[in-house]
This record gives C-alpha cells, structure tokens and sequence, in this order.
C-alpha cells in the first residue's frame, strides 16, 4: 500500500519555488516559449497552491495537464501518441520547475500516464536535482517506477528522497512506502523494520493506521499470524478524521494505491480476521470471518493464476477462515438463543 501524500511534500516548496526569477522581457522576446511556459507555469502553480487538501490534488493535478496539452504536442515527453516523430528538429527546453509539475500532474491523474510522467520527473531531476521540488520529484518517480513494475528504481528513488525530506510526516510516509517497497522486492525482515520506524515517526491517523496495516502484511508474510492480527487490530482501531469522500477505511482513500492492485484484498482480508478476534457478540465474528474469507477469495481469483508467493499462504488463511465460520453457524445452530415472552414487557 502506498500513499501520495502530496500536501506534505509540497506545503514547504511554493515559496521557495516562486522565487526563481520570471523570464526578463529580453529573454521573452528572443525565446517566445519562455513566456508561454512562464504562464502556463504561474497557473499550475496556483492550482496545486489554493487548496491544501490532499483529496483535491489529483483532480487539481489533472487540470493541470489540460493546461499543459492545449497545443504543446511537441513538448518532450507529451508528444502525442502515434504521432511521427520530426528527428530535425531541436529538443524543446523546459523550464525545470514545469518538468516537475507536469510530471506530478500526469502521474496523479491515473491515466496510465506513468511512462510519460517518469520521462519528465527523471529531466526535472537532471535539470534541477538541487530544486525545492526535488523531494517531490523523487516521490512522485518512485511511485511511477512502482506502477511500471521496476522496483528497483522504485526503491532507489525513494531513498534519495529520504535523504532531502526533513518533516516528520513525510519521512513516515517515504518510510512506509519504502517499506512496501522491500516487502515487493522480498525483503520482509527489512519491511517489518521500515513499518516501524514509520510508525515511530508519525502521529498523523492516516499514516499511522496505513503503516500498521503494512506491518500487518510484512508480519503475517514473514510467518508470524498472531503479531500480524495485533497490528491489524491496531490499524482498524485508528480513527481517522473526516475526509470528502466517501471511505470506509485509510485502504479507500483515493491517495492510497496497490501494486498489483489485487493487494488490497490480502490487507483487507487481514483487517477482517483481526475484526473476528475483537468482535463482541456471534453476529458480529461471523460478519468479519464472512467478510474475510470473500477478501481471500478475491485476493486468491487473481494472484493464483499470477503465481503470486503469498497465494499458497492465502489458501491457509481462507481454509481457516471457512472452518472457523462454520464452527461459529454451527454454534449458532444449536444455540439460537431464548425466544422473548410475548407476554414480557418490552423495558
């Protein structure tokens, strides 16, 4: 599970950003693009500035790329698709903090744009790798890295943005993400560290019961199921404030994603087995170990025929799951519980 936490990383670069200096008129005048450039610019910026809800970003992001593709076709990285290519001619020159927007931009937008948003992160970083937004820059590539299937660029990248982020919030959220990003490359005992260290790091709920959740995965994956369920307790026990959209937990939210997507049934399914162990009442551990075992059997429709390493794990779980649900209808069965007296009062 990885979360794009986009207001963390980019609530301190505006400023400093806006401070690199707007083309001169002599400049616009020998390079036209520039001043094209500066205003397409100036308006993405204030897009991505006038709100500091992380749910808006992607929708804000995806008016920003409309910006950017009204008729800069030629632009490096945005050609479009199918188009010939004209070899003679010079390659455009973007202003770096532009590269580093529009690649957010098409990256948040999740319209497969990934490929292109990589081309443009990886030249904002080249261009500008001392630049406000190369924090960012390295997020918002690690996680086109990971939608790719290159993990270990993936990784790469977020380790150097490790090394320029200092605000607590967001070194959890790369902490975490790295963490996810271990736990694909194989490296479980590294993943479980990395959960934990987010964790130390961080007091904000989304995060908090996101990273809980990530050990959950690492925990149960490396063999251990009861401290797993104990940290899947914990994640389902974070309240989290409210949020825009309509979400019933931190693995709904529209920031959060999974790589394969099919991941999202092995967290839930998790989630639901730590719900059987703290349910009250029958009702409620036969509604969790339900809603585990149909967790299991999506996770198990796809990662089966992918040869996922966990599927044999997953099979356990839910085998677990039906028996102990059938113990529990069976319990039930035979102790459907005292009729009320019609004749009782109701209080």
């Amino acid at each position: 599970m990885r979360a794009l936490l986009a207001s963390l990383l980019l609530g301190g670069v505006f400023a400093a950003s806006s401070a690199h200096a707007a083309p001169s008129i002599w400049q616009r005048a020998r390079e036209p693009r520039l001043a094209t450039q500066q205003t397409i610019l100036a308006r993405i910026e204030r897009l991505l500035g006038a709100l500091g809800l992380p749910e808006f970003d992607a929708e804000l992001s995806a008016g920003a790329i409309a910006l950017t593709q009204l008729s800069h076709a030629d632009w490096p990285c945005l050609a479009r698709r199918g188009a010939p290519s004209d070899v003679s001619s010079p390659e455009v020159v973007l202003e770096p903090r532009l590269e580093y927007l529009i690649g957010g931009a098409l990256l948040d937008s999740q319209a497969g744009r990934e490929q292109e948003a990589r081309c443009m992160l990886e030249r904002a970083l080249r261009d500008a790798p001392n630049s406000p937004l190369a924090a960012r820059g390295l997020s918002d590539l690690a996680i086109a890295a990971a939608k790719l299937g290159d993990r270990e660029a993936e990784h790469a990248a977020y380790l150097r943005a490790l090394e320029l982020t200092w605000q607590p919030d967001s070194r959890a959220n790369l902490l975490a993400n790295l963490a996810e990003s271990d736990m694909a490359l194989g490296d479980l005992s590294r993943a479980v560290r990395g959960y934990r260290k987010a964790l130390a790091t961080s007091q904000q709920p989304e995060l908090v019961a996101g990273a809980y959740f990530g050990l959950a995965v690492a925990l149960d994956r490396s063999g251990d199921l009861p401290s797993a369920l104990d940290a899947a307790k914990r994640a389902i026990s974070v309240q989290l404030p409210p949020t825009l959209f309509a979400a019933g937990g931190v693995l709904d939210l529209p920031n959060v994603f999974f790589t394969p997507s099919y991941e999202i049934h092995y967290y839930k399914a998790l989630g639901a087995m730590a719900a059987a162990q703290l349910a009250n009442d029958d009702r409620a551990r036969g509604d969790a170990l339900s809603e585990a075992a149909e967790q299991w059997t999506h996770y198990l429709e796809e990662a089966e025929p992918q040869r996922a390493p966990f599927a044999p794990r997953a099979a356990l779980h839910r085998a677990r799951v039906t028996r102990q649900l059938a113990e529990l209808n069976a319990k039930i069965s035979k102790n459907p519980g005292r009729k009320p007296d019609p004749g009782s009062p109701l209080l």
